[in-house]
């Protein structure tokens, strides 16, 4: 998937389809209640991270040709053109269908973004580990949604969409030479951290979404379990002192994050596929839980680091180029996220109902105005 967040339903099948059968024929009244609009900010959210994922696979697949891919280590440049192919038309069926929904909401589309992605086109080894990310954030943006869907119709497609871009997933899992289907379970994230992850790409438009600060790995080398992290972001900029910060990795099938001090983060063992990354000012560990994580106690983060330990078979016959050396002529697969220093450059001001909804996704405070209860954090030690 990519981008998206598409948090709240990033593509429409045909439970949504069926939803909006009769708003594509006439315009309808609708509640404007909260969880209404819940679904409806949610929904332009999603259609500007459909727009991003679309604008990148047009991009990539107008400018990379057959010799390019062969050149990348894959087997055959027709492994990866189909999936590509294959994946932009998907996003660009969402892209279109979320419009449709939005109309039915009583929305507008946002359609004033700019896409910022020349930078994950430089070679093909890159725009495959941009992919593979953005489809991995994609996955999280879908269960982070499903938390918040109360309508059994809306959710019922948000689903069918997630398990189209769990697919999408596992392909870009393959294509960047690693293992297909590396954990048994996904983590769910909310707005904020997937603005986290993607926010660099976007601008000059008003999300009304808060990201959290984001944060990126130093260097560009492979990540392995023992390897020692070292990270920039904007909220590392000394006026906290480092010995009260953590580093936090989550991933899969963790119940809580493994928590380490921020001075001595090490990549934990025993894991295969993405982990996410967080900074907190507290050393508690943060729940796999989207309802009940201690958000409140983010600094920075999350951004996503990729341990591929145990290459499929299948990848390799794929890509039989990159697993030779481990890495391919280009970026290795230590891409972590697309977060720029700072978010100035998104309008994330509030407009109307947009911030009340989604402004306190990552703070400790009730959201009682829209139905939701209050996070709390988790008690006890991994």
């Amino acid at each position: 998937m990519a981008f998206s967040s598409l948090y709240l339903l990033c593509g429409a099948g045909f439970a949504l389809l069926q939803l909006l059968a009769p708003a594509m024929a006439r315009p309808i009244a609708r509640s404007t209640n909260s969880s209404t609009l819940v679904a409806l900010r949610g929904t332009e959210f999603a259609n500007v991270l459909e727009q991003l994922e679309s604008t990148f696979y047009a991009q990539a697949l107008q400018k990379f040709n057959q010799s390019d891919f062969t050149a990348a280590g894959f087997a055959s440049a027709q492994v990866p053109l189909q999936q590509f192919q294959a994946i932009f038309k998907d996003e660009s069926t969402h892209t279109t269908t979320l419009e449709s929904a939005i109309n039915a909401l009583g929305g507008q589309t946002i359609s004033n973004c700019t896409f910022n992605v020349d930078s994950l086109l430089t070679d093909v080894p890159t725009m495959v580990a941009a992919a593979r990310l953005v489809e991995n954030v994609g996955v999280s943006a879908y269960l982070g949604a499903l938390t918040l869907i109360s309508d059994t119709v809306l959710s019922t497609a948000a689903a069918t969409i997630m398990t189209v871009e769990a697919r999408h997933q596992t392909i870009l899992n393959v294509l960047a030479g690693a293992t297909a289907v590396p954990q048994a379970f996904d983590v769910a994230l909310n707005p904020s951290e997937i603005l986290a992850l993607t926010g660099g790409l976007i601008s000059g438009c008003n999300l009304g979404i808060p990201a959290n600060v984001p944060l990126q790995v130093n260097g560009s080398g492979p990540i392995q379990a023992g390897t020692k992290l070292n990270f920039t972001s904007a909220a590392l900029n000394g006026t906290i002192p480092v010995e009260t910060l953590s580093c936090q990795f989550l991933a899969g099938g963790l119940p809580v994050a493994i928590s380490q001090p921020l001075s001595d983060c090490s990549v934990p063992a025993n894991v295969t596929g993405s982990m996410l990354v967080f900074v907190t000012n507290s050393s508690q560990p943060l729940a796999n839980d989207i309802r009940d994580a201690a958000t409140g106690t983010i600094v920075a983060g999350p951004t996503m680091i990729f341990i591929d330990n145990q290459p499929d078979a299948l990848a390799i016959a794929a890509r039989p180029g990159f697993n030779s050396t481990g890495t391919s002529s280009g970026t290795p697969n230590a891409t972590t996220s697309f977060a720029a220093p700072t978010t100035s450059h998104i309008d994330s001001s509030c407009s109307e109902h947009s911030c009340e909804c989604y402004r306190h996704f990552n703070r400790d405070v009730c959201f009682s105005d829209y139905g939701f209860p209050p996070r709390s954090p988790i008690i006890g030690q991994l």
